[in-house]
């Protein structure tokens, strides 16, 4: 790699470090605001649930705008990581970008898509005259609630496929530490699963010091040498042995033998000398 396109990539890295903590911050602050709402809607009574989320619309819809926010920067997080790993790995495929973009971004816009239409559908429910369980349990299968969905199905997967290859190949380019890659590659069925989401933000954290050059014990060589060099803890220097430890190059390491018979045999030769 040039020293040039070295040099954008890390200006570019910058953005990408801050768009991470951003991302970060939006996703675990809208996720546990939208959590505690729909912890508190009433349960086994949905006409109630309805009238409940009528009345927290706005919340609901701004929690929802927060966590999209949060998806997209995460976009901006994934394209830097491919960027740098095809130009160590040139051979990396354009697969992982395509679902690295359309896995947040489609995300984002599904949880936010979900959020109107549930206000909507909520609020249209709250104003009738008449509010049963049949017409409550109809909203709730609105096609406009369960096309998101579906489409938020296809996002997730997408997501965890970049979490996992991605994760995999910018540790085999040398860019992830093996920490870093491992934990983004359990990111992807964990997510799958449901829980991945309180794991991401640190993750995303972690990776957003990498971009920015806070690594604790230093960047991995692929970042400053723009090859891919696979990584591996630096070892620490041997310490310098004491002057009175080190062994002269003519004894061959050799010590002087000590003890009381020794001393006695050295008192008793040294009468015999005498």
């Amino acid at each position: 790699m040039s020293a040039d396109r070295l040099d954008r990539e890390r200006r570019f890295g910058r953005v990408a470090g801050v768009a991470g903590i951003v991302s970060a911050i939006a996703l675990y602050a809208g996720g546990i605001w939208s959590q505690t709402l729909y912890s508190d809607a009433p349960d086994n009574n949905d006409p109630a649930k309805l009238r409940y989320l009528d009345r927290h619309s706005g919340e609901i819809l701004t929690s929802s705008l927060i966590q999209g926010f949060g998806m997209v920067l995460l976009a901006v997080v994934a394209f830097h990581l491919y960027r740098a790993t095809r130009a160590r790995k040139p051979d990396e495929p354009v697969v992982v970008a395509v679902m690295g973009l359309y896995g947040p971004i489609a995300l984002g816009v599904v949880t936010v898509a979900r959020a109107v239409a549930l206000s909507i559908i909520a609020g249209d429910f709250a104003g009738r005259s008449t509010q049963s369980l049949d017409a409550a349990d109809d909203a709730f299968h609105d096609p406009a609630l369960l096309i998101p969905q579906y489409l938020g199905i296809s996002a997730v997967l997408a997501l965890a496929f970049w979490l996992v290859k991605g994760s995999l190949d910018a540790m085999r380019a040398g860019l992830l530490t093996r920490f870093m890659g491992v934990l983004g590659v359990a990111l992807g069925p964990a997510f799958v699963l449901g829980f991945g989401s309180l794991i991401l933000p640190l993750w995303l954290i972690a990776l957003a010091a990498l971009f920015l050059g806070f690594w604790p014990r230093g960047l991995p060589p692929a970042w400053e040498t723009g090859e891919a060099v696979p990584w591996a803890p630096r070892e620490p220097r041997a310490a310098a042995p004491a002057d009175g430890d080190a062994a002269g190059p003519d004894r061959n390491g050799e010590v002087d033998a000590v003890g009381p018979g020794v001393r006695g045999a050295g008192r008793r030769g040294g009468r015999r000398g005498s």
